[in-house]
């Protein structure tokens, strides 16, 4: 946790924690991006290449549950990590 903050997905995707990001905060639930990877270096492992996506820690399970619903439309459910 990030004072205050906790992380809802780690990924390489840039676009999945945009879309993730985007998808909490229509939802009224505050969230951030956190990218650590390097852009004058591709790399696609490894501590180089993380994003994370952030919300409120008292919002953290709210978010889960979110996520659990799995996206609109398709019917596909996600799991926590």
């Amino acid at each position: 946790m990030i004072e205050g903050w906790a992380e809802v997905l780690r990924t390489a995707d840039d676009i999945e924690a945009r879309l993730m990001s985007d998808g909490l905060n229509g939802e009224g639930i505050e969230a951030r991006v956190l990218s650590q990877k390097d852009r004058a270096n591709v790399v696609t492992f490894g501590g180089l290449s993380i994003v994370r996506v952030l919300v409120p820690a008292h919002r953290l399970e709210e978010a889960w549950d979110w996520i659990d619903q799995g996206e609109p439309g398709t019917g596909e459910e996600e799991g926590r990590e």
